[in-house]
């Protein structure tokens, strides 16, 4: 009974999300990897400006039913019933009849299995797509970091030509992936063959200085946190709030 149930919330929910994403029609920036979405998601969220313009995921609601929850941005009804029937009533008003939503989102897709990426775009369809990394496998589920790049490629795929994909050009894995895409690619790291380079990185007492050289120009940056992935997190807030720019001059 509680597995029929999941079926058809699940599958009420994916119809509202429908509905709102085609009413609306943000712009959808979608984070994805093994590792560091949630991170990821709020430098991003600092770098463009928390609004009621753009909204990300609340707490890191990216599966099936959390990713809905996160565009409609609704709570869980976890196990009761009774909380579900007032969740997917709320919905059903959001998605139907709200005037106000967000212009930008930017999600987190969670892929821990064969079939999951397939599935979130088919209720979302990004422009921007952030790859972080491919370095964790899901014994549980039995997805291998192989199974888990080919889901990945699916996003990359989605990607229309005016968009972008930012891909960690330090991964393997990720860095494959600009070969599954139309969409325009900034690979991001410390190789020479990234177009958003990180060099000259410095620990200092407080926190890090390194320089970040993209769309020739090179500028030397400075946070208050150690830790390579403060670094990576940062550049790619950068990048998306410029080609995030340049999607939106067009």
């Amino acid at each position: 009974m509680k597995k029929i149930f999941k079926q058809l919330i699940q599958y009420y929910l994916k119809i509202l999300t429908k509905i709102v994403i085609w009413r609306h029609k943000p712009v959808v920036i979608a984070i994805a990897g093994t590792t560091n979405k949630t991170f990821v998601k709020e430098v991003i969220l600092d770098e463009l400006g928390r609004c009621p313009d753009i909204r990300g995921n609340p707490k890191s609601f990216n599966t099936e039913i959390g990713l809905p929850l996160a565009v409609l941005f609704l709570p869980s009804g976890y196990s009761s019933m009774f909380r579900w029937v007032d969740v997917l009533l709320t919905g059903t008003c959001v998605s139907i009849f709200s005037r106000d939503f967000p212009k930008v989102l930017v999600l987190e897709m969670g892929t821990d299995r064969k079939g999951d990426m397939k599935y979130l775009l088919s209720m979302v369809k990004p422009t921007i797509a952030i790859i972080t990394n491919i370095d964790r496998n899901f014994p549980d589920t039995g997805a291998t970091l192989d199974d888990i790049a080919f889901e990945l490629s699916f996003l990359t795929q989605s990607i229309p030509e005016n968009g972008a994909v930012v891909l960690n050009g330090e991964d393997l894995r990720v860095r494959r992936l600009k070969e599954k895409t139309k969409a325009k690619v900034v690979l991001y790291g410390t190789d020479k063959k990234c177009g958003a380079r990180i060099s000259d990185i410095e620990i200092l007492p407080f926190g890090q200085r390194f320089k970040f050289d993209y769309q020739n120009s090179k500028q030397s940056m400075e946070i208050k946190r150690h830790g390579r992935h403060n670094i990576n997190a940062l550049v790619i807030a950068k990048i998306v709030d410029k080609e995030l720019r340049r999607i939106e001059d067009r």
